[in-house]
């Protein structure tokens, strides 16, 4: 038997510690790995409000294993497997997609319309023993602790929104929202000058931005005010509607928006303000396969991100890690068993 943390049907809660049949041997072109560590998220969080499902793309089957972030080390593997072995600490990402459409085919397989996402669509990987296709993982290397590497998942959304930004040496750079994914843009953005934009109530987050190499940090709306039209590159990671409307302003001549967050609410700009200055608005969806190629490296060259895990919890403590998440008194929150 092994110990998952399942939900049981649609709506708030219905989640409970369960017992399950031991895992399947892997396929031929499957690994099974052991939980090192899990990342919850505020993404694990809406699932377990009945947030996600059908209206927002997700098709659930339940009861069905929860989480998407992980660390693991592989410990049986299938006959056709070659790109790890067993022994080997794995990270890897949570999309399963076809590989043979013409958006998997074009390096953006974060679009595959029959893709399946791990613990929103099918079985997650908050379980002490699992499952995954061998192409959806990639070994660790030697140099990246363990709490780096269980932050992997969430760092590969930072590096694909650098990716699609695209910044050159010498470009002004901001992101708005200082919460763990726009710590770890900073991270990615690694040497670039690099500003980052909270509030009165992200002082310890922001304090950390700079800790991890950002230039500088502001906590009043009239900074923003202050430098519209100063910026090259805008890296929306608050998630709020606000941030959007903001990141646009902010930008000069030229500039690019990435938007990392699913604000609820429709943001507003002008458009006229786009055309004139021919500003661009990028969507960022999670990321490619491709990305992934580069994580391991990436981590390995930024230990400094492993500050940004605030709280490791057993699984047994479930409960309070939500509610950490809830009460946005936690940064990041590896779980293991």
């Amino acid at each position: 038997m092994r110990s998952v943390l399942l939900k049981d049907k649609p709506g708030p809660g219905h989640v409970r510690r369960a017992e399950l049949p031991d895992a399947p041997v892997p396929g031929n072109d499957e690994v099974q790995i052991r939980l090192i560590f899990a990342g919850m998220c505020h993404t694990d969080l809406a699932m377990i409000n009945g947030e996600i499902g059908p209206e927002r793309g997700y098709f659930p089957t339940f009861p069905i294993v929860l989480g998407h972030e992980f660390l693991g080390r592989v410990i049986a593997r299938g006959d056709n497997v070659e790109n790890v072995s067993v022994g080997d600490r794995v990270i890897g990402g949570c999309h399963l997609t076809c590989g043979s459409c013409k958006w998997c085919l074009s390096r953006r397989s974060m679009l595959c319309e029959r893709k399946k996402v791990l613990g929103l669509d099918t079985d997650g990987i908050f379980a002490e023993v699992f499952n995954l296709p061998a192409a959806v993982v990639v070994p660790v290397t030697n140099g990246v602790t363990d709490r780096l590497a269980a932050l992997a998942e969430p760092f590969a959304v930072s590096a694909h929104a650098v990716e699609l930004a695209a910044p050159e040496v010498g470009e002004r750079i901001a992101i708005i929202g200082p919460g763990s994914i726009g710590q770890l843009t900073v991270g990615a953005l690694k040497g670039y000058d690099v500003a980052v934009f909270g509030t009165k109530s992200d002082a310890l987050q922001l304090q950390r931005c700079l800790q991890l190499g950002a230039r500088e940090v502001y906590d009043e709306s009239s900074a923003i005010e202050r430098m519209y039209g100063t910026f090259d590159v805008v890296i929306e990671a608050a998630g709020a509607t606000v941030a959007v409307s903001e990141g646009v302003r902010l930008l000069g001549r030229g500039g690019r928006l990435i938007c990392l967050g699913l604000p609820a609410d429709d943001a507003t700009f002008s458009s006229a303000e786009l055309a004139l200055s021919e500003k661009t608005i990028i969507g960022a969806r999670a990321y490619d396969r491709g990305t992934w190629k580069n994580i391991p490296g990436m981590l390995a060259e930024a230990p400094d991100l492993e500050e940004t895990v605030s709280h490791v919890l057993h699984f047994d403590r479930y409960l309070e890690a939500l509610d950490l998440i809830r009460s946005r008194s936690a940064s990041k929150i590896l779980l293991h068993f």
